[in-house]
């Protein structure tokens, strides 16, 4: 391995342009969010901008037992990605692609996170551009930097916090660290609510490297660390104290005892350790490996691009005893451990996916030294191979392999059966622009409307909207009558209770259907007017 003294300036200034060329290149085709989060990211932060309020025109979920509408916004999900948004449009202009700005400014800043890390693990220029270039070309991310999500915000803040926690704890007599991973893990947490790990990880490096030598004049590191979350999350922790009376809301710990994904949506259902447990520990435990197997594909497949994965491992085996690289291996354990044994089903639905882009520096980094060292490894038993050759070569062939696998990857989720100039993307809410425009054609008013995804119905068609629940058809009344739904609209993604109703093998005196396929409704959607109690 040959070390360098002193990072490549022309690297660094490569990373940055083409970080930030590639990313403007993949932005520009995309016109919506896209996604559920997306959506939801997006709406409350235009709902931010217009009422100088963190409250939402939907409820998504009933975990917090929401009062009416409009909500309280951001007590499931944290504001970050909303504030990034709002800040965006109030200097940019209400559109979509001014709010995909920062999260685009963002994600080509992302590589020379990874470039630093690398750097600093092994002082290889190789090391720190291929680790850089890896980031650029990230595989399944690739679609969703730039769009107003938690992928990029959380990716930069956390891996900024690891390279700080990694630093402190080489140099535990450095001053100023311990503040900067109070700030960056305050933001963190302003960004994800798993985020609370990178200031137990911060706390517990922090603690267990403060420097003997430390004058008795110097702050507490620990105390540090502590001012600088609670510098950032203390007026977060205020808000949520007028709100609902307690610095965080109780709905994210809910989802501890959820037994299956869609009780996410239940309403009316008890999420207790009493009926968690009578579920059986046998269901439980299969739960948990089910958890445990959805999250190690997305260790191989997402996070290492499959072909990295054995890198990865022997790379992390041959640094093990960098303190740098000992916070990223301990937030890796906990991260991937809370999300498989406790909060099980978010987890494995997209915690995991979505908390991990903080890793992939380190990943990176780390499968840089391992591909050495298995060059290594091959040269000393094939004497005719020049060592130094084949390792260029092959950090050569595992940026391209990425390179090949981001466009494949891009291109089946984003363009799909569509073109680059008019990608599937953009039509994938099509059904619900059409249930707006004919209830809009109703002159019905501005009715509230059930849904599948009430912050996509919302961002099409303005409309206030409420989620289906995860139950029968009298407890979907119930809801819809507190909420004061005026119509129910059913479509493919419907709720497994819910689908005799939606294919007419059941009816409801309550339910009056009023538009579907057969009256020249969107193809598998049905409308129905929920009626007033007899």
């Amino acid at each position: 391995m040959t070390a360098s003294r002193f990072p490549s300036r022309q690297h660094l200034i490569l990373l940055l342009v083409l970080g930030s060329t590639l990313q403007l290149i993949l932005a520009w085709p995309i016109d919506q969010p896209g996604t559920m989060d997306s959506h939801y990211y997006y709406a409350s932060g235009r709902s931010l901008l217009q009422n100088r309020a963190f409250i939402e025109p939907y409820i998504w979920n009933y975990l917090d037992d929401p009062a009416g509408l409009p909500a309280p916004s951001h007590l499931y999900w944290m504001p970050l990605p909303s504030m990034l948004v709002a800040a965006a449009q109030w200097i940019l202009g209400s559109s979509f692609k001014a709010a995909q700005i920062p999260f685009l400014l963002l994600a080509a800043g992302l590589p020379l996170i990874s470039y630093a890390t690398s750097w600093t693990l092994s002082h290889n220029r190789r090391h720190a551009l291929v680790a850089g270039l890896l980031t650029v070309f990230s595989g399944f991310y690739l679609p969703y930097w730039t769009i107003p999500e938690t992928f990029a915000p959380y990716a930069v803040l956390g891996g900024l916090a690891l390279y700080a926690m990694g630093r402190c704890a080489q140099n535990p007599g450095g001053r100023w660290w311990p503040l900067a991973i109070g700030l960056l893990a305050g933001l963190g947490h302003l960004c994800r609510a798993d985020g609370v790990l990178l200031l137990l990880v911060g706390i517990l490096f922090t603690a267990a490297t403060r420097s003997s030598a430390r004058p008795r004049t110097r702050p507490s590191p620990v105390l540090l660390l502590l001012a600088g979350y609670l510098l950032v999350m203390t007026p977060w922790f205020f808000r949520n104290w007028l709100i609902i009376g307690a610095p965080l809301s109780s709905a994210g710990t809910k989802t501890v005892f959820l037994r299956s994904y869609d009780e996410l949506f239940s309403y009316g259902t008890p999420l207790t350790l009493q009926r968690y447990l009578a579920w059986g520990w046998g269901n439980i435990l299969l739960s948990k490996l089910a958890a445990g197997w959805d999250n190690l594909q997305t260790f191989v497949a997402v996070n290492n691009l499959i072909f990295l994965t054995p890198l990865c491992l022997i790379g992390a085996w041959q640094l093990r005893q960098r303190r740098f690289l000992w916070p990223s291996l301990a937030f890796g354990v906990m991260l991937y451990g809370a999300m498989t044994l406790i909060f099980t089903f978010p987890g494995a639905r997209g915690g995991v996916f979505h908390s991990s882009a903080a890793l992939l520096p380190a990943i990176f980094a780390v499968s840089m030294v391992g591909l050495d060292a298995a060059v290594e490894w091959a040269a000393s038993r094939r004497p005719q191979w020049n060592r130094q050759a084949a390792q260029r070569f092959f950090s050569v062939g595992v940026v391209l392999l990425a390179a090949g696998m981001s466009v494949f990857i891009y291109h089946s989720k984003v363009v799909g059966s569509g073109t680059w100039a008019d990608p599937a993307w953009n039509h994938t809410d099509a059904a619900m622009i059409e249930v707006g425009d004919w209830l809009q054609a109703q002159e019905v008013g501005e009715p509230v409307v059930m849904v599948g995804n009430p912050p996509a119905f919302h961002y099409h068609t303005g409309l206030q909207a409420i989620v289906i629940p995860n139950e029968g058809v009298e407890r979907t009344l119930q809801a819809a009558r507190r909420y004061g739904a005026g119509y129910l609209v059913l479509d493919q993604n419907r709720p497994e209770p819910l689908a005799a109703l939606h294919a007419r093998k059941e009816n409801h005196p309550a339910l009056h259907s009023v538009w579907d396929a057969e009256m020249g409704g969107p193809l598998g959607s049905v409308v129905f007017q929920i009626l007033d109690e007899p």
